[in-house]
């Protein structure tokens, strides 16, 4: 079949045709390949290959590779990707080098949402990690970028405004719910020990929240609920307040984002990755519907708490002053972009 946001991975590949030469001849060990930034970073790469011949070959380690393929299967057949079966605590390093490692694993937004034992988040965070630095190492890889989340800031109320890469706030260590959190700021404390101790060159990604294709419709996710309740309810809903803030940067620009720190952020640095465009939950399921469905109503289920309203926006200067890199796509056409792959069953998520 068709593919059905070809012309949305053209748009990264003619923004910044030079850093996907740049991997020409290269090798990627990557990590994560099944979640979301994983899964339009291999997207891109297999038509950067295609359409520059550059070359480059991709190790994408997964837990189960015939569910891999099932699920993938244009991707897992494509030339230059190589499936490694493996737990990311576990894996046998391959015996070969790698040019690059990107680690991006952590564990599924459907397992968090189905309560996945927070242990069990930590120990893939950070005992992850640490294999992937081991391997790194081993391997003689020329950068490393680590995937990490803003949930390393913990939570945090309006009054701060948007979150900069120097604010010192973290999940409480007593809260439970944060073993993302908590395993991620474990992961970026040992990347900063094996660039020091091993000279490795690793920079950190600090991803806050996206949207696009492959964004699950049916979980956890508000903007997912609101393109999912858009396209098939007779509303949108709303389960909180509707006051909190958030930001949605788009998965094409997200893939620039994280290729662009990997081959050029600075060692030993954290970037946070997402958009500073706020907006609350309330005004967003409002924009959703004025983009998909502007005859349904939107229905705010929840009360006002009186508690200060959260906010999980980031502060991007430093990667806007650093290495070029903005928001290109607005939230809207971003929004658009996804409920039309979303009307594709075949291609759902």
């Amino acid at each position: 079949m068709t593919h059905p946001f070809r012309n949305q991975i053209e748009d990264i590949l003619e923004r910044s045709p030079d850093l996907w030469l740049a991997l020409a001849g290269k090798s990627v060990f990557l990590t994560g390949g099944t979640g979301f930034s994983g899964r339009w970073l291999l997207e891109t790469l297999v038509r950067a290959r295609q359409r520059f011949g550059i070359g480059v070959d991709v190790t994408v380690l997964t837990r189960n590779t015939q569910a891999y393929i099932e699920k993938a299967p244009h991707i897992a057949t494509a030339p230059g990707i190589v499936l490694q079966q493996g737990d990311i605590q576990t894996f046998d390093f391959p015996d070969r080098t790698f040019s690059y490692v990107i680690h991006a694993a952590a564990t599924s937004a459907k397992e968090t949402f189905d309560g996945e034992d927070p242990l069990n988040k930590f120990d893939m965070a950070s005992v992850g990690a640490r294999r992937v630095l081991d391997l790194a190492v081993r391997c003689g890889a020329e950068r490393v970028l680590i995937v990490g989340s803003g949930s390393v800031y913990g939570g945090v109320s309006a009054d701060l405004g948007a979150l900069s890469e120097t604010y010192l706030g973290a999940p409480s260590t007593l809260d439970t719910v944060a073993g993302l959190g908590h395993g991620k700021r474990a992961a970026e404390f040992q990347a900063a020990c094996y660039a020091d101790k091993y000279g490795l060159s690793v920079s950190i990604a600090r991803c806050f929240t996206f949207v696009g294709a492959y964004l699950p419709l049916n979980i956890h996710y508000a903007i997912g609920n609101f393109i999912r309740d858009a396209l098939h309810a007779e509303a949108i809903s709303v389960q909180g307040d509707g006051t909190a803030l958030r930001s949605y940067l788009f998965a094409g620009d997200l893939i620039t984002w994280l290729l662009t720190l990997l081959l050029r952020g600075a060692t030993r640095k954290v970037y946070n990755v997402g958009s500073d465009q706020a907006i609350s939950i309330g005004d967003l399921a409002a924009l959703v519907r004025d983009v998909i469905a502007p005859e349904k109503p939107v229905r705010i289920l929840g009360q006002a708490s009186g508690q200060p309203r959260s906010i999980y926006v980031p502060d991007i200067s430093c990667a806007r002053s650093d290495l070029n890199l903005d928001v290109w796509t607005p939230l809207p056409e971003a929004i658009r972009r996804t409920a039309e792959v979303a009307k594709i069953e075949e291609w759902g998520d």
